[in-house]
C-alpha cells in the first residue's frame, strides 16, 4: 500500500488552501492501492524549533523533539508515508509562518540522533496559493522544493508548474476579494488540474521508488 499525506499549512480553518488540498487529494480515491492523510495545521499547535540540539544527541525510539506538542503526532506520520505533499499559501510574498514552524522541526530527520535520514528517498510535492499573480507563488514553491532536497527526498512536479503545483485565490489571479466565494480556488480550473496532477505525479514516483527498494531487498 502506497501511503500519501498531505500537509496544509494555512491558518484558516476550511479555507482556499485547505479546499485545493482536498481536491487534489482525492485523486487518491482513483487507485485501489495507494492510501491518503490530511493534517491541517489550521487546527494544529506547532511551536518553533529552539534549536537546542536535543534531537542529536538524546532521540530515543517514538521521541522524535525535546519539544511535546502536535508535531509529536505528525512525525510518525511523516515517517510512515511514501508520498508528501507540502500545500501552503503565500503569505507576505513567501510561505507561511505556521509551515515554517513545522519545517524547521524537520531537522530532527536531517540530524537525529536515531531518526536521521528518515525521509530519504521519499517522494515529495510544492503546493501553494497566493491571492494574486506576483503574490509569492514561486517563491512559496521554491522554499517548499528546497525542504525536499534538504531531506534528500525527490521531487515531483506537476508538468504545469516547474515547482510543484499552484492555484489562485481570486478569479483569473486579478487580486479582487469576492466575498461570496469561500473556496474561489476550486473555479481556478488550471490550477486544480496542476494539484491534482502533483498528486498523481507524487504516486507514480512513490510506486517506482518502492518497487525498486523492493526488488533491491530480493536480490
Amino acid at each position: 500500500m502506497i501511503k500519501i499525506l498531505g500537509i496544509s499549512g494555512s491558518r484558516v480553518q476550511d479555507g482556499n488552501m485547505e479546499a485545493l488540498l482536498d481536491r487534489a487529494m482525492s485523486q487518491i480515491d482513483r487507485y485501489e492501492d495507494v492510501s491518503g492523510e490530511v493534517v491541517n495545521l489550521s487546527t494544529r499547535k506547532i511551536h518553533g524549533c529552539l534549536h537546542c540540539n536535543w534531537c542529536i544527541r538524546s532521540q530515543t525510539e517514538g521521541r522524535w523533539c525535546v519539544q511535546d506538542d502536535d508535531m509529536t503526532s505528525i512525525y510518525p506520520k511523516l515517517e510512515a508515508a511514501d508520498g508528501l505533499i507540502l500545500a501552503c499559501p503565500a503569505h507576505f510574498g513567501r510561505l507561511s509562518g505556521v509551515m515554517a514552524d513545522l519545517i524547521d522541526r524537520l531537522r530532527v530527520f536531517v540530524h537525529g540522533n536515531i531518526y536521521k535520514n528518515a525521509m530519504k528517498n521519499k517522494i515529495g510535492g510544492a503546493l501553494a496559493v497566493s491571492f494574486f499573480r506576483g503574490g509569492g507563488l514561486e517563491t512559496t514553491l521554491f522554499s517548499l522544493t528546497l525542504v525536499f532536497f534538504t531531506l534528500q527526498m525527490i521531487a515531483a512536479n506537476s508538468g504545469l508548474y516547474q515547482l510543484g503545483a499552484g492555484a489562485f485565490t481570486s478569479r483569473e489571479g486579478q487580486g479582487r476579494f469576492e466575498k461570496e466565494h469561500r473556496h474561489i480556488v476550486l473555479e481556478d480550473d488550471y490550477g486544480v488540474m496542476s494539484a491534482q496532477l502533483l498528486v498523481d505525479r507524487v504516486i507514480e514516483l512513490a510506486r517506482i521508488f518502492k518497487a525498486g527498494r523492493k526488488a533491491l531487498n530480493q536480490s
